[in-house]
């Protein structure tokens, strides 16, 4: 087992752990090299300190464990809204022994900390179902993430679909032909420069995100994550660009990875002004057509939850938040039984009722 702590070391097992990861059917891109070595770089703030546990058999890496490590009793894998789903990572021939070990180690790096925390991980994540007898475990839903599975025909999904959205898309696409010069790159291996980065936060700036100052190109310290993060996604060449353009313009792109035969699209940005054209819509259905010709992949993961996922048909796949209390520690037991007694609270109302009536005796 070895206790990475600084950026320079742990760019040291950027090859091993990206094959790993490749390995892994549920690991997420969040889970990889690219994104915690952007993490730990720019989001972790000067009062936490990080580690990464990785667990070797001879010389070959089988499993990595990344924790922030805070003020509190508790550890807890990255979490912010630019890492949504961090996971540990195991090699799948050796899952139970590896997700023991790291458990162990976390349990000693923390100082015996009361609990371990995960935040919004896969339902089918092996964090979720292997064994852990020194743990009292405690899952709840943190949300749902879209994902379309890759139509093996287009146009009978097409025809799948509502007539009102068709009826959109084909009145956009009619707009959009009057545009001159439309083209329409998705950008993989070699050719999806990270340079490229400017050119996709300048569409993704140039509509609501701008306004509100939430897109990429408003923060220095974003511009630096993401900066970080397709540089080494295109190392491992997971990197894809997707842009649709009109006379060179681009009025829609994509940052996209594709890991095993998934593809996912993690960044989504249109420009405004061309709003009436629909064209992140006409973006995506393009991809979604091209997918379906190629069979490269198996489905389209957006990850996240979004009103607009259901024009597409897409699927839902829960995450949860789950955290493993030490038995070993009071404190962590207390915690257990503490958060047990609010989830039978929620599902017995005159227990709330009661619970209510006793707190508002005592004030």
């Amino acid at each position: 087992m070895l206790a990475v702590d600084s950026l320079e070391e742990l760019a040291n097992h950027e090859s091993q752990w990206n094959d790993l990861v490749a390995r892994c059917p549920t690991a997420t891109p969040m889970s990889t090299f690219a994104w915690l070595y952007a993490y730990f770089h720019h989001f972790v703030n000067t009062s936490d300190s990080w580690v990464c546990l990785l667990a070797f058999r001879d010389d070959a890496l089988l499993g990595v464990l990344p924790l922030v490590r805070s003020t509190g009793r508790s550890i807890e894998l990255p979490n912010n809204p630019h890492a949504i789903s961090v996971d540990a990572v195991f090699a799948p021939e050796a899952e139970q022994e590896v997700y023991r070990s790291l458990l162990e180690a976390a349990r000693v790096q923390g100082q015996r900390p009361s609990a371990i925390v995960f935040h919004r991980i896969r339902e089918d994540s092996p964090s979720m179902s292997l064994p852990t007898p020194g743990l009292l475990r405690y899952s709840d839903l943190a949300e749902l993430g879209a994902y379309l599975p890759v139509p093996h025909d287009f146009e009978e999904y097409r025809k799948s679909l509502s007539r009102n959205f068709r009826n959109n898309l084909n009145k956009a696409a009619n707009k959009l032909k009057r545009l001159p010069g439309v083209e329409i790159s998705l950008l993989s291996g070699d050719d999806a420069d990270p340079a490229l980065l400017p050119r996709f936060a300048a569409v993704e700036a140039a509509s609501w995100k701008g306004e509100a100052e939430t897109a990429i190109q408003c923060s220095p310290r974003l511009m630096g994550f993401y900066g970080d993060l397709v540089e080494y996604l295109h190392r491992a060449g997971w990197l894809e660009w997707q842009f649709l353009e009109t006379e060179g313009k681009p009025i829609a792109a994509n940052l996209c990875i594709r890991l095993r035969r998934s593809l996912f699209v993690w960044k989504l940005g249109y420009d405004s002004e061309y709003s009436r054209c629909s064209p992140g819509s006409l973006l995506l259905e393009h991809v979604v057509r091209q997918a379906s010709v190629d069979g490269t992949i198996d489905e389209i993961d957006l990850m996240t939850n979004q009103p607009w996922y259901d024009n597409w048909g897409m699927v839902w796949r829960p995450y949860l938040d789950f955290t493993g209390y030490w038995k070993s520690t009071l404190r962590g037991s207390a915690a257990y039984c503490g958060v047990r007694l609010k989830q039978g609270l929620r599902r017995f109302p005159l227990l709330r009722r009661i619970k209510q009536s006793l707190t508002e005796l005592r004030s």
